[in-house]
């Protein structure tokens, strides 16, 4: 079911004793609406504040884990800041964040925020977690729904101004081409050993030649090829394309039994890695990712929340 709402009106709920559900739908595209709340770029452009303040500082590292710093200041020189940490990033679908003040009057609060397109519009949910019914209470009778509605309304105003990004279309990754000195050589091991499918073995003409394999279950295919114009990688010099697999070690063993020589297992921080070459010196890796491994912090990225 899509929650949508009425443009311009936001909306306020009570889900349970510390949490304070905000609603918000706006006429921009899902994406566009995700960037301008967690890019640097954008957010000091509409997340100002009241009359007379601006946002001088805004710094996002856009990851789970990583922190992020808001300080606003006022014509009179007043200023305020708010610091946090990402727990999730999902682009452009939802953003997890806890956040402090530095006025030190208001306790930590977890920060849900989903974004969901229909027909162009985006419903904005926040959901804002507090520590106590107390806290949830007083930040309620302090002015909170008058401030974001009014946050929203700069929002509204400046998404009018900035043109979506054009959309990435859709790509899939369907060959890679493995030079070889001789395509039969070559088949018999890809084939033969590996078990590859031979979806195409064709000669186009001027003594070039296409075979075409695809590994068990995979949807991305190889071509050996050899003398291909527009093809100029060396023989023998590709390196590390992976085949995943469920049980490494099964996988290792069978296609010893085949006749193909297998290194042994390696954990790399809980991804296990298994190397092997083909006729030519070109180099392959089993790999297994276990049920409950995760990428290390470094290779998540990703938008925050505010």
């Amino acid at each position: 079911m899509v929650m949508t709402g009425e443009l311009g009106v936001t909306t306020f709920e009570l889900p349970s004793d510390e949490e304070v559900r905000i609603i918000r739908t706006v006429a921009a595209p899902r994406g566009l609406v995700f960037d301008v709340h967690t890019k640097a770029e954008h957010l000091p452009r509409w997340m100002v504040g009241p009359p007379g303040w601006t946002m001088p500082v805004c710094e996002i590292d856009l990851r789970p884990g990583g922190r992020f710093r808001y300080l606003w200041r006022s014509a009179e020189g007043g200023e305020l800041t708010i610091t946090g940490t990402y727990h999730e990033v999902i682009r452009p679908d939802r953003l997890v964040s806890s956040e402090t003040w530095s006025d030190g009057d208001w306790p930590e609060t977890r920060n849900t925020v989903t974004f969901t397109e229909h027909d162009g519009r985006t419903t904005i949910i926040t959901t804002v977690r507090y520590v106590s019914q107390e806290a949830r209470d007083n930040a309620l009778h302090s002015g909170m729904k008058d401030g974001m509605d009014a946050g929203y309304a700069q929002l509204e105003a400046y998404l009018a101004t900035v043109e979506p990004a054009v959309a990435v279309p859709a790509m899939r990754l369907e060959l890679v081409p493995v030079p070889v000195a001789d395509v039969d050589v070559a088949l018999a091991f890809y084939e033969g050993r590996l078990g590859f499918t031979v979806d195409h073995d064709v000669q186009p003409g001027n003594g070039s030649r296409v075979t075409q394999l695809t590994p068990p279950g995979s949807s991305c295919s190889i071509v050996l090829y050899k003398d291909l114009p527009g093809l100029d990688l060396p023989t023998g010099t590709l390196r590390g394309l992976h085949l995943v697999v469920d049980d490494i070690h099964k996988s290792r063993e069978a296609l010893l039994a085949r006749g193909v020589a297998v290194a042994g297992v390696d954990d790399l921080g809980g991804i296990l890695y298994a190397a092997f070459a083909d006729p030519d010196g070109n180099t392959w890796l089993l790999q297994e990712i276990p049920p409950g491994s995760r990428r290390p912090a470094e290779f998540d990225t990703g938008p925050s929340a505010r």
